[in-house]
C-alpha cells in the first residue's frame, strides 16, 4: 500500500478497536467474544456496532484512498505521455513543407504551423482568433472565389489559386471540411501550397514554342492534382508525406490502389477495407522524420543510414498515436515491413503474428516501390515482379496474399 494518509487511516480504526477490544477483554474475561456478539445492553449494543464500524469503514477508506493515490499516478503518467506526443505532434505540424491552417465556421483561426506564420509576419500565437481573410489576403472580408466560401455552401473540399502583390508569389490553396470539437460543428482546414516555381516555368515555356508543347502535358497533370479534390483530410496528408521525395510522388495513392484491390479480391468486409484503404494513404507518415538526403540518394545506403530508414514504421505509428479513432491503424502501419519469416522490421514478427491487413500492405508497397522510378534504379517491368513475388512468396510474403495479387495482375 502506497498511500500514507491510507495506512493512517486504516491504523486509527484497528487502534481503537483493539483498544476497545482489550478493554472488553478486561471486562469479560473469556467469555469477551460472547458477550460483544449476544450483549443485550442497548448502550452496549451501540458501542460494538459503532466499533465494527470504525474497523470496517477505515479499512474500506483505506482501500478507497489508496487506489485514488494510483489513480492519480496513472493519470499523471497519462498526461506527460500525451503532452510529449502533442508537442511531438507540433514540431511535426511545424515541420510541414506547406502552409496549414485550422478554421471555424466563422473564419476565425484556431490553429496555424510555422509556415503561415513567416507569411504573415507574425507569431502563431498572435494569429489565432483572427480572420483567416485578414492574415492571408489583408482583406475584411472574403476575397472573391473564397475556397472556404464555397465549402461552406457545398460541404466539399474546394480549391482555388491566388497571387500575393507583397510577396509576389502564387500559391495554391485547399479547403477541406472535418468534424468540430462540438457535436454537429465543422471545422475547415486549409492548405496552402507555394506554387511560384511552376507558375514562373510555365511563363518561360510560353516564349519557347518546342519546349512549351513538349512540358504542356506534365503542366496539366501537375495542375489537375494541385486541383484534385480529396474526400478528406487523410488524403491531403499523404500527398504531404510523398511530396517529400521526387522519387514517391503518388506512391501512397499507388499503394492505396492495390491495398484496397487485394483486400476485395479476398473478399474482406467492408469495414476492413476501408482501414486498410486508410492505412495504405499514411503508412509512411513516419518518413516524415527521415532526412531528404537518404530518400534520395542514388548510391547504397550506410548502416547507419538503414537504421534510420528502419525506424519509419515505428515513428508512423507514434505520430498517429494520440489522434482519437486511429488506434485500429497503428499495428497496421508499425508492421508494414515485418517479413513472413520473422527477418523483417520493427519487432521481426513472424507469420500470423503480423495482422492479416498488414501483410496485404506490405505486398502492395513493394509492388508499387518495384514499378516506380527510385534515386538508386529505374522501374522495374511488371514480369520482373511478378517473378520476384514468385520467389518471395512464404518468405517476405504472405503466400496466401501473393496467389490474390498474381491473379489481379495477370486478368
Amino acid at each position: 500500500m502506497k498511500s500514507k494518509l491510507a495506512i493512517f487511516v486504516i491504523f486509527v480504526g484497528v487502534t481503537m478497536f483493539l483498544a476497545y477490544f482489550i478493554y472488553d477483554i478486561s471486562e469479560h474475561g473469556r467469555g469477551v467474544i460472547t458477550h460483544f456478539f449476544t450483549s443485550k445492553n442497548p448502550y452496549e449494543i451501540f458501542v460494538h456496532v459503532l466499533i465494527l464500524t470504525v474497523l470496517i469503514g477505515s479499512l474500506f477508506t483505506g482501500y478507497i484512498v489508496n487506489e485514488r493515490k494510483k489513480l492519480l499516478e496513472r493519470s499523471l503518467s497519462s498526461d506527460k505521455k500525451l503532452h510529449k506526443a502533442l508537442r511531438e505532434w507540433r514540431s511535426t505540424f511545424d515541420s510541414l513543407p506547406y502552409g496549414a491552417i485550422l478554421t471555424d465556421g466563422d473564419y476565425n483561426i484556431l490553429r496555424a504551423n510555422t509556415f503561415i506564420a513567416e507569411l504573415a509576419g507574425k507569431p502563431v500565437k498572435d494569429l489565432v482568433g483572427k480572420k483567416c481573410f485578414e492574415i492571408m489576403h489583408k482583406k475584411d472580408e472574403p476575397v472573391k472565389g473564397c475556397p472556404m466560401k464555397k465549402t461552406r455552401e457545398t460541404g466539399k473540399p474546394e480549391t482555388s489559386e491566388y497571387y500575393d502583390d507583397d510577396l509576389r508569389k502564387t500559391f495554391h490553396y485547399s479547403v477541406l471540411p472535418v468534424s468540430g470539437e462540438d457535436e454537429g460543428s465543422t471545422n475547415y482546414v486549409h492548405l496552402i501550397g507555394d506554387i511560384s516555381d511552376t507558375k514562373e516555368q510555365e511563363m518561360k515555356l510560353k516564349h519557347n514554342r518546342d519546349a512549351f508543347f513538349n512540358m504542356l502535358k506534365d503542366i496539366n497533370e501537375t495542375h489537375k492534382e494541385l486541383r484534385e479534390v480529396h474526400n478528406d483530410l487523410i488524403v491531403a496528408f499523404a500527398n504531404i508525406i510523398d511530396a517529400k521525395s521526387q522519387w514517391t510522388k503518388g506512391h501512397s495513392l499507388g499503394v492505396t490502389t492495390y491495398a484496397v484491390a487485394i483486400a476485395e479480391e479476398m473478399n474482406l468486409g467492408k469495414d476492413e477495407v476501408e482501414l486498410l484503404r486508410l492505412a495504405a494513404l499514411l503508412h509512411d507518415i513516419g518518413k516524415i522524420g527521415t532526412y531528404d538526403v537518404i530518400l534520395d540518394k542514388p548510391s547504397n545506403l550506410t548502416d547507419e543510414e538503414y537504421i534510420l530508414v528502419q525506424q519509419h514504421p515505428g515513428k508512423g505509428s507514434d505520430i498517429l498515436s494520440p489522434i482519437k479513432g486511429f488506434e485500429s491503424l497503428l499495428p497496421i502501419i508499425r508492421a508494414h515491413h515485418e517479413r513472413y519469416d520473422g527477418t523483417g522490421y520493427p519487432d521481426g514478427l513472424k507469420g500470423e503474428q503480423i495482422p492479416l491487413l498488414a501483410r496485404v500492405l506490405c505486398v502492395a508497397d513493394s509492388y508499387d516501390s518495384m514499378i516506380s522510378d527510385r534515386p538508386y534504379r529505374t522501374a522495374c517491368s511488371k514480369e520482373f515482379a511478378i517473378s520476384e513475388f514468385k520467389r518471395c512468396s512464404g518468405s517476405q510474403f504472405d503466400s496466401k496474399v501473393i496467389n490474390v495479387f498474381l491473379k489481379l495482375l495477370q486478368t
